[in-house]
């Protein structure tokens, strides 16, 4: 026994007391949660360009408007106004819509009303050479009356066809700031040319206004007994809380798992191939030696679960979302890291004293990264119905168990009574099953000289020496 935790302490002192370490454990959330940091920052350093956007009004009315609300726009961008100053609310509503990329400079350029192929080709090829930045066309029965269903309630022969379409032609049109921007100035211009068109621009604008109000649905989470008496004004960010939180748990265990698997491949393949194992085995059994670097793996696990696990209750407490943690998600949490530190890390063991290079160690190791990360390819299924079927069925599947059910934990949905402590069992049968199974193919393996190349090798070869 003394042997076993001399092994377990000399292997949690090789994980956790390297320089690699301390990098890997810096730089991992850096590498996961990066983005979320750098896009704006990186939005701010590469703004600030002139953006030239050709527009083709086919109606011949409407690109004196567009022009004139595109600077207004650009004294708003320029000037930087700040948002509680009373004279920013002086501004149009057309100049202050969709400013959500605040640094470019939008220059508007007439083209003829009606482009043939010819011209739409140039102007793509233009955009494409980054000479301009968007082209939009506008038909020339944009603003021309629509159908008007009779007011008695008798079916018109006439089809009434509300929306008008125009073209926005850009490399990033789908998520550009100004197809929304121009959007709402074209839906803008055509919601006044209709209602002259209809008599309706007599009407009060104000009781217009009310006719015309837009229903709001506030997404909002199911409150608690403990929420009584407290303001609702923070719902919307409630439920983006309950839709991200539960995969920023899921990516905490992936993180842990990830940085304590890894570590043991790479010490058994050290050992095999320069024969460090054989002499090692002169003092201590296969199974002496395996529980050993299993132990130094889990307690060094353990430390990757206290630093992240405080620096997440740091940064929700810093955001005023530490109440959006249940606490009771903790204990289930570290049981499930565990447990799933255990299992993947014998299965790496395993793998790492099998191969003789990297590249046999990677053709192996494909089918568990892929079923270690099936959790995170259906994760916005399992939050948007933590008790669906496959939610529930990936909790109970061994691989993907730990991840999926402090997943489902952490919805905030209540998980039936039963299905976490059945988990558990299961996870803790398969860990054991996988453990023994790996302590057979570990003794098989560790001395050998000729590495593997396929799972189904290693057990024909495992099984064939211990049959």
């Amino acid at each position: 026994m003394f042997k076993l935790w001399v092994i377990a302490h000399r292997e949690y002192v090789a994980m956790v007391g390297t320089k690699a370490f301390l990098f890997t454990l810096v730089m991992m959330p850096i590498l996961m949660f990066g983005s979320l940091l750098v896009m704006p920052l990186l939005n701010r350093v590469t703004g600030g360009k002139t953006q030239k956007i050709v527009v083709a009004d086919g109606t011949g009315q409407l690109f004196e408007r567009i022009e004139k609300a595109a600077k207004a726009r650009n004294e708003l961008v320029q000037s930087k106004p700040d948002k509680s100053n009373d004279s920013t609310s002086s501004k149009s509503e057309e100049a202050r819509a969709f400013m959500e990329q605040p640094s470019d400079i939008w220059e508007l350029v007439a083209a003829p009303n009606e482009l043939s192929y010819e011209e739409r080709l140039k102007y793509s090829d233009q955009i494409r050479n980054s000479e301009i930045y968007a082209l939009v066309e506008i038909p020339r029965s944009f603003l021309n009356p629509t159908a008007m269903p009779p007011t008695d309630g008798t079916a018109g022969s006439e089809t009434v066809e509300p929306t008008a379409v125009a073209r926005f032609y850009s490399q990033d049109a789908l998520m550009s700031g100004a197809r929304g921007w121009l959007g709402a100035i074209l839906s803008q211009r055509l919601r006044d040319t209709r209602m002259e068109q209809f008599g309706l621009d007599k009407i009060d604008p104000k009781v217009f206004a009310l006719v015309d109000a837009k229903v709001e649905l506030t997404p909002s989470v199911p409150i608690k007994a403990s929420d009584s008496g407290k303001s609702d004004d923070h719902s919307v960010m409630d439920s983006l809380v309950s839709m991200f939180l539960p995969f920023g748990v899921m990516m905490l265990m992936f993180m842990v798992i990830l940085m304590a698997a890894q570590p043991i491949l790479e010490s058994a393949m050290e050992e095999k191939s320069l024969r460090i194992s054989e002499v090692l085995l002169g003092s201590v059994t296969p199974s002496q030696l395996m529980g050993g670097k299993l132990l130094g793996n889990v307690a060094g696990s353990l430390v990757i679960f206290v630093l992240y696990g405080a620096g997440g209750l740091f940064f929700l407490n810093y955001q005023g979302l530490s109440d959006k943690l249940p606490l009771s998600l903790l204990p289930w949490f570290l049981l499930f890291q565990l447990l799933g530190v255990l299992f993947f890390s014998s299965i790496f063991l395993t793998i790492g004293a099998s191969v003789n290079e990297l590249k046999e160690a990677q053709t192996l190791l494909l089918p568990v990264w892929l079923v270690l990360m099936a959790p995170m390819m259906v994760w916005f299924i399992a939050v948007r119905d933590p008790n669906g079927l496959v939610s529930t069925t990936l909790s109970f599947f061994p691989p993907s168990c730990p991840m999926m059910m402090v997943l489902r934990l952490a919805s905030g949905t209540t998980v039936p009574l039963w299905q976490p402590p059945l988990a558990a069992v299961v996870m803790i049968v398969s860990t054991y099953g996988i453990v023994v199974l790996a302590g057979r193919i570990y003794r098989a393996g560790l001395l050998r000289n000729e590495g593997v190349r396929s799972i189904r090798q290693l057990l024909n070869r495992t099984f064939a020496k211990n049959a």
